[in-house]
């Protein structure tokens, strides 16, 4: 077993992916980042792959960037790969059960020769409507997510979004370094697993909930969708600009820099009365009368947040990127590659001699073998909106207990109550004047409490409230301080402020959405935010392992715009140019002949895939189509691109003859790759999660009781994870989810009112009750 970490939190490890019988293309980001991520920590990463790889994969450029600085084994021997194993801190194995279980790779078959290994699976998907293989466009689209945003066309579109992928990313690493950190306090590993369908669900989480009671809005919101304007324009150059407003002030200002009637009522008061939908419509007509760069310069100067509309990879040039580590110069046989860096840092503390005792400091419980992964770990929650918040939730489901401080008055996403509800459960609340001199004494006890600090204030906030990270350090040496920013803490735009929309414009996330040569989409369920929350757990469950590991507090770094260039680290430059991926077309079916949508006689669509020479031969014989060209040429834009598109063009035409739950039919009688996309619309897509009896029985599904709106439905608690002992596998369908040990922490599966628990914070802080009543009498505290 490996020596402790230094330096990187991951120095010593040892991971193996195994990845034999699946697709880059099909798995996306799920399938390399976990163990990228890893080795850009510091541990030495093996990749085991087998002989035979799909041949769709053959142009997908994506791998070059994930796969990095990981040693590469070709094998099909599983006792060659079970020999691997048994040196490996960490495991991460992809593929079918007749690829992994039955040749000896499952859990089980694994721990008696290494009791420390983590061994974290994905495995095919499952609901109730059955098995779906391992590529995100089926998952996608069985599930019903092609149809939950308006594209360019009628009908439903491919959604270049990375949801399915990028969310299992998540999963796998969270679950990773987390078992990692319980394994450090008793020696033995654990087991997770989850899927592409458990992936694409952690994304949603602001998208789907169901309430007995809720306010019209809150509920008409989960039921019918968003209609809340994308600000996005185009100026006298033709370029796009996103602007954001959602800001102190910053609503007042644009009116006054576009010479609009001033507003009586305010933001959240036009945004209710469809006045906001009014002037976004109208501010069209100024915003193309001037120049892209003389509106950025202008509406910066005004103190208003906007960011040009680039395309992926595209702002790798930015400097900033560079400063921050966010875009890596590397040099690759002979070519200079400009790649797309670790979103997270994670670094040991080194402060001054503490106030107090530093013995007493950060006293939560050492990693025991509770079936809670975090029982005992204390988070002090500072942050809000959705980035913040969402990370520290994580940690509560993971069984951490989570003290929320907030305003007296409440955060500023209690306005958008759906947010609230994907961010905040499990925790407790404390709201608090952290201005207020009766304050501190709280802050610095609740400082010395708190085994994680988590805040994402736009840089020197902080600094003013006292919670800064050196601040943290001085009361607390063995805390996890992390900053989870919007451009990171350092570099020319550390400053900026940012949020989901402007993220999504400047790491590409918009043009790809919207397909080859359209106007861009922005999806509605704000993924960048909800991506940032992930990566900003992600860096504090490594420093939580890092300081089990070495006893030393640890300093956390994420951001939005790491969070974005994420999901488009495929993309990368070479000698100056981008180098082509796979790319979504100007009607948004898909990235070329043998992975995209088509449209059945009866206008009801499918997706199919064709992974391989084989699947391309079994679909001509099939189809009998005249002009489908005999050579393999799944994907649009490489060496194939125009055999590609002249076989989308035949198969288009021949899959209109008739209806497209025949296709499938018959495409699925010839072993190959198809799903129905299932034509829902909001309410049937939510009620499709929330009622799958499949998905309650995994615990996809919470329900519980909410003060306001009665019983109340969302997305539960995803990861599924074990001791060493008995596992997945362990029952006769290796699919029916065996054993979880996810659960909430100490809060529960509630949501906090403001200030609910405030009295009972402080009284665990150890306050007595005349204290209490004057922190209450002043104001610095409020008890709902």
């Amino acid at each position: 077993m490996s020596a402790a970490p230094t330096g990187r939190p991951c120095a010593g490890l040892t991971v193996v992916e195994v990845a034999v019988g699946t697709s880059d293309l099909g798995l996306g980001l799920a399938g390399g980042v976990p163990g990228m991520l890893l080795a850009d920590l510091g541990a030495r990463v093996v990749r085991v792959v087998g002989t035979t790889t799909p041949a769709i994969d053959e142009h997908v450029a994506w791998g070059e960037v994930w796969h990095r600085d990981k040693e590469l084994v070709v094998t099909d021997d599983a006792a060659q790969v079970r020999d691997l194993l048994a040196g490996a801190d960490v495991a991460f194995v992809y593929g079918p059960e007749a690829l992994v279980e039955r040749r000896g790779l499952g859990h089980l078959d694994l721990r008696a020769a290494n009791p420390g290994l983590v061994y974290v699976r994905c495995r095919p998907s499952r609901t109730s409507k059955g098995r779906g293989e391992d590529f995100g466009l089926l998952v996608e689209a069985r599930a019903g997510f092609c149809t939950q945003l308006v594209g360019h066309r009628p009908g439903p579109v491919f959604v270049d979004a990375q949801a399915a992928g990028s969310g299992t990313a998540f999963l796998l690493t969270t679950s990773a370094l987390a078992l990692l950190r319980r394994r450090v306090g008793t020696g033995t590993g654990g087991w997770a697993e989850t899927s592409l369908y458990d992936g694409l669900l952690s994304t949603l989480g602001c998208m789907i909930g169901r309430s007995e009671r809720a306010a019209t809005e809150i509920e008409s919101y989960w039921e019918k969708g968003s209609t809340f304007p994308n600000f996005l324009y185009r100026c006298a150059d033709g370029e796009l600009l996103q602007v954001w407003f959602g800001g102190k002030g910053m609503y007042a200002r644009l009116i006054d820099v576009l010479g609009d009637t001033p507003s009586d009522e305010g933001y959240y008061a036009d945004q209710m009365t469809g006045a906001l939908n009014e002037r976004a419509r109208r501010w069209r007509s100024p915003f193309a009368l001037r120049p892209r760069e003389d509106w950025l310069n202008r509406l910066r100067a005004a103190g208003i947040a906007c960011e040009p509309v680039l395309r992926p990879g595209d702002a790798l040039t930015d400097p900033h990127l560079a400063e921050v580590g966010l875009a890596v110069t590397r040099a690759e046989s002979g070519h200079r590659d400009v790649v797309v860096g670790s979103p997270i840092s994670v670094r040991p503390v080194r402060p001054a001699l503490a106030d107090g005792d530093p013995a007493a400091a950060g006293t939560g419980t050492a990693a025991g073998a509770s079936g809670r992964l975090l029982r005992g770990v204390r988070v002090l929650d500072f942050s809000a909106f959705v980035a913040g918040p969402l990370g520290a939730q994580i940690l509560a489901d993971l069984g951490a207990e989570v003290v929320k401080v907030e305003p007296p008055e409440g955060e500023a996403m209690r306005a958008a109550a759906y947010a609230v509800a994907a961010c905040q459960r499990g925790k407790r609340s404390l709201a608090m004047d952290l201005r207020a001199p009766e304050a501190r004494p709280v802050v610095e006890r609740l400082i010395r409490w708190a085994d994680v600090v988590v805040h994402n204030f736009r840089v020197g906030v902080a600094e003013r409230l006292g919670i800064d990270a050196e601040t943290v350090a001085r009361l607390n040496p063995r805390a996890v301080y992390c900053h989870a920013s919007a451009f990171g803490p350092t570099g020319p735009r550390a400053r900026y402020p940012g949020n989901d929309a402007l993220m999504q414009a400047l790491t590409g996330l918009e043009q790809a959405v919207g397909g080859t040569g359209n106007d861009p989409v922005a999806p509605t369920w704000i993924p960048l935010d909800v991506s940032g929350g992930w990566v900003a757990a992600t860096g504090i469950l490594a420093g939580l392992y890092a300081r089990e590991s070495t006893g030393c507090g640890q300093r956390v770094a994420t951001s939005l715009l790491g969070a974005g260039m994420l999901l488009q680290s495929g993309v990368f430059q070479r000698d100056g140019e981008r180098v082509p991926t796979p790319a979504l077309d100007s009607t948004q079916t898909g990235y070329g002949p043998g992975y995209r949508i088509y449209a059945g006689g009866d206008d009801h669509w499918f997706a199919l895939v064709l992974p391989d020479r084989d699947a391309w031969a079994r679909l001509r014989e099939l189809t009998a189509a005249d002009g489908l060209p005999e050579s393999y040429a799944p994907l649009r834009g490489g060496v194939d691109d125009a055999p590609a598109r002249r076989a989308e063009t035949v198969l288009a035409g021949v899959f209109a003859a008739a209806p497209a739950a025949e296709w499938v039919a018959r495409l699925r009688g010839a072993g190959l790759l198809a799903d129905l996309v299932e034509p829902l619309d909001r309410d049937g897509f939510r009620r499709a999660v929330l009622d799958d009896p499949v998905n309650r029985q995994l615990g996809r599904v919470a329900s519980y009781e909410v003060a306001d709106w009665g019983w109340f439905e969302q997305i539960g608690i995803l990861p599924r994870y074990g001791p060493a002992g008995p596992g997945p596998g362990t029952d006769p369908d290796p699919d029916a989810g065996a054993g979880t040990g996810a659960g909430p922490g100490p809060g529960g599966l509630m949501l906090p009112g403001v200030g609910e628990h405030s009295v009972a914070v402080l009284t665990d802080l150890g306050f007595p009750p005349a204290e209490i009543d004057a922190l209450l009498a002043a104001k610095a505290v409020r008890q709902t």
